[in-house]
Parts: C-alpha cells; structure tokens; sequence
C-alpha cells in the first residue's frame, strides 16, 4: 500500500511540477499573451477529462499497462514540451496530451490503492487523495528548487520528467512485488 501511495505522490509531483508553472513557461517559450495562455489552460482540462475517462476504461483491463503506458507518456511529453512548446500549435498539441497522460493515472493508481488494502478500501481512498495533494506540493517544490537553482523553466519540466520516471520506476517495483502473490493465486 505504501509503494501505492508514493506512486501517487511521485505521479501527481510530475504533473504538478509543470502545471505550477506553466504560465511562465509559456511565456519564456513563446511570449505568450495572458489569453493564450488561459486557451491553453482549458486545453490542459480538456487533456485531463480526457485522461480521466481513458485511465479509467484502460484500467479495467490491465492496471500495470495503464499506469506505465501513462507515466511513460507523461514522462516523454514533459521531456519534449520545451521544444513542443515554441509555438502555439506545438504548445496546445503537447498540453493536451501532457493532461490526458497526468490524469490518466489517476484511475489506476485509485484502484490499485483500494485493492492493496482491500480490508479499508475507503481509508485507503481517503489516503491516496491526501497522497495526491502531497504530490502537488512536491511537484511546485522541485520546479521551486530547479528555478533557485537559476536553471531554466526547459529544466522544470525536466525534473517532472524525473518525477515521472520515478513513478514509473515505483509501478515496476509494486509488479514485482506482487509477483508472488499472482503465482499463488494461479496455483
């Protein structure tokens, strides 16, 4: 259970590392204006409803592929996001996306939380949602650490890519893990 929740810590940090500071990354990428900026805001929602929807139906299927699926593809937007984002179309192509893959987890990681700790599933719940919130605080944190670094807003989401790939990292732990149990329970 505890893997589960720093999965979700480390996966809700990456999103928040960028969604922090995403006006002024835009600004530092391509001067964009405040209503560009706030068009590409609904963007990132319409990416987040849309991840939302797909975590969920993906998630019924296979929890383990969804979640590496998502966080390997949250990791790679955030990698090519600086460069995505020099322009208005390469900006809004890559927030959609960059959304669809934060919020895609969100599911996954809800149920994986609940079935570990099968015995209080609503405790576990309650949990994981401040595990969340813990992350958006981890993530603002580490694009605070990289900018007093004097490092650039390209490095920002560079560090939620690190977040991401830890996540990641995490899921392959828990698959591990859980091995065993799977192989008892086909026996």
């Amino acid at each position: 259970v505890v893997l589960a929740l720093l999965t979700t810590v480390m996966s809700a940090g990456a999103m928040f590392t960028l969604y922090t500071y995403i006006a002024p990354s835009l600004k530092m990428f391509m001067q964009a204006s405040p209503e560009l900026i706030t068009f590409m805001l609904v963007l990132i929602g319409v990416g987040f409803s849309i991840g939302n929807h797909l975590g969920g139906k993906l998630a019924d299927y296979s929890l383990e592929k969804t979640l590496i699926g998502f966080l390997a593809l949250l990791m790679i937007m955030m990698l090519l996001f600086p460069l995505l984002a020099q322009t208005a179309a390469g900006a809004a192509i890559a927030l959609v996306i960059w959304g669809s893959a934060a919020f895609a987890v969100v599911p996954p990681l809800q149920m994986r939380v609940m079935s570990l700790a099968h015995e209080a599933p609503g405790l576990a719940s309650s949990v994981n949602i401040g595990a969340f919130n813990l992350g958006n605080a981890v993530g603002a944190a580490a694009g605070a650490a990289v900018l007093n670094l004097g490092w650039s807003y390209q490095a920002v989401s560079y560090s939620g890519a690190a977040l991401s790939a830890l996540a990641l990292a995490l899921v392959f732990l828990q698959m591990k893990a859980l091995a065993p149990q799977r192989e008892e329970q086909h026996c």
